[in-house]
């Protein structure tokens, strides 16, 4: 992450109301180009949201509601990929015994972590009360 983001993202975590380009730009001492850059790259992630306002033409942006749903999200889609990869890897990886058991022990290793996250999530979520994208979260079975 390029460090106007970071600091553009640690800002807006520590702020009260949604800021516009101006004031961030101001308070970093950056160019606007360079906030609307990365407040674009940090909305793509999904950490920040940009807000409208009536009568005003300015873009806002805060600290999605949802950060920490958002980005476990991220992380276990991530870490999905990772275990899919290992699993099919043991798959084709043919006749070599030490190569299939090590992606055997990695895709095994992702699993547990993913249902560890999935079950965090959801104990966050119903401790909450839940949120708006509140949704259970299930872990698809690996296939062997």
């Amino acid at each position: 992450m390029p460090r106007v983001a970071g600091r553009l993202f640690g800002l807006l975590l520590v702020s009260d109301d949604e800021r516009s380009l101006d004031e961030l730009a101001d308070l970093l001492a950056v160019s606007k180009a360079s906030i609307s850059v990365n407040a674009r790259l940090l909305e793509d992630k999904g950490v920040v949201e940009r807000i409208s306002r009536q009568a005003d033409r300015r873009d806002y942006y805060r600290i999605a509601d949802d950060l920490l749903e958002r980005t476990l999200e991220q992380r276990m889609n991530k870490m999905r990929r990772f275990q899919q990869a290992m699993a099919s890897g043991c798959i084709a990886c043919g006749g070599s015994e030490v190569v299939r058991d090590r992606l055997s022990h990695m895709a095994d290793a992702y699993e547990h972590m993913l249902d560890a996250t999935s079950r965090a999530l959801n104990d966050w979520r119903a401790r909450r009360g839940g949120t708006k994208r509140a949704r259970t979260i299930h872990s698809p079975e690996r296939s062997k």
